[in-house]
């Protein structure tokens, strides 16, 4: 693991205000904090369904989470992108130590 990757961190500040919602056919969010709408993966309703919690994760940790096993350098790319995106819609933001 790099030290970048040890110390990237990512957290949801208002999960209250996100309500996903899941079907067969896909997911969606919607962010009351600015009443948008974004359509998901079923990956990426799972990655953010594990941020709802509050607290602060890592890609790795996330990666382990949803693979239940190790992760290989790009599964936790994959994640990293993945929080990336959804820093950009706003929906969480990168812990700055």
């Amino acid at each position: 693991m790099t030290a970048e990757a040890s110390e990237d961190r990512w957290i949801c500040r208002h999960p209250d205000a996100l309500v996903l919602k899941s079907w067969p056919e896909g997911s969606v969010v919607y962010d009351a904090a600015d009443s948008s709408l974004h359509a998901l993966t079923a990956v990426a309703a799972e990655l953010l369904a594990l941020m709802l919690d509050g607290a602060e994760h890592t890609p790795d940790d996330l990666a382990r989470r949803m693979l239940q096993d190790t992760p290989e350098t790009d599964e936790v790319d994959g994640v990293r992108q993945q929080l990336l995106h959804f820093e950009h819609l706003g929906l969480l933001e990168r812990v700055v130590a």
